[in-house]
């Protein structure tokens, strides 16, 4: 159990994929039915370097190259992620510990906010089904910034629309890019090794496995 003082912390800010929830194994055996429709390969290195913590558009860059035009991108995103949703509906569950991690933020008055890669509709789907939007006063996705993980745009954001600096927030990722893009925004980093090694994660503050293995105190 690791230990983790709230003292100086106004706002907590969450991703969802790999970090409320452990999907990324049904993301990346979406992406490779999607690819292998394309005649594309897509090994377990190519994902974690080409598309894991990235926005679809950027993702679909990597795999096609930047001649793709938006159009391409918008339609091969929709596919995509419908192959996923229809994977994942079955299965979906919080990580360990989550639920009772926002109740503890919260009963701190802490504010609570995403800022994540997901689609829309993603959000949605996985939010409706746990119940958990209510939580949350500020929810941003990547249609509501320019520049994607692991630049800082969507938690300076995040920050700025809670009304706090950025230095007093508290992040949760999965994802290396989403650590860096936590970081370079100045905050407070933990790392969920849901999808990546501990050394892959080596420059959030605390590593944990999942919820459960955190305390908060104050």
């Amino acid at each position: 159990m690791k230990t983790f003082n709230l003292e100086h912390i106004k706002a907590a800010i969450f991703d969802i994929d790999g970090t409320m929830i452990d999907n990324m194994p049904f993301h990346k055996k979406a992406w490779k039915e999607f690819c292998a429709r394309k005649g594309i390969h897509l090994s377990d290195g190519d994902f974690k370097q080409n598309i894991s913590g990235l926005r679809n558009d950027q993702i679909c860059k990597n795999l096609f190259g930047d001649t793709i035009t938006e159009a391409e991108i918008e339609a091969y995103a929709a596919e995509k992620e419908s192959v996923y949703r229809e994977l994942y509906k079955p299965h979906i569950h919080e990580v360990a510990g989550l639920t009772e991690m926002l109740n503890s933020i919260k009963k701190r008055d802490k504010k609570l906010a995403i800022a994540t890669t997901a689609p829309k509709e993603n959000r949605e789907f996985v939010l409706n089904a746990l119940g958990l939007e209510e939580y949350f006063e500020v929810i941003l996705g990547e249609e509501d910034v320019q520049k994607g993980k692991p630049d800082p745009e969507i938690y300076l954001k995040t920050a700025e629309l809670l009304g706090v600096a950025p230095d007093s927030c508290i992040v949760f990722e999965d994802s290396p890019v989403g650590v860096a893009s936590a970081k370079n925004a100045g905050m407070t980093v933990v790392g969920i090794t849901t999808t990546h090694s501990e050394d892959e994660l080596e420059k959030a503050d605390i590593i944990v496995q999942n919820f459960t293995e955190l305390k908060l105190v104050e």
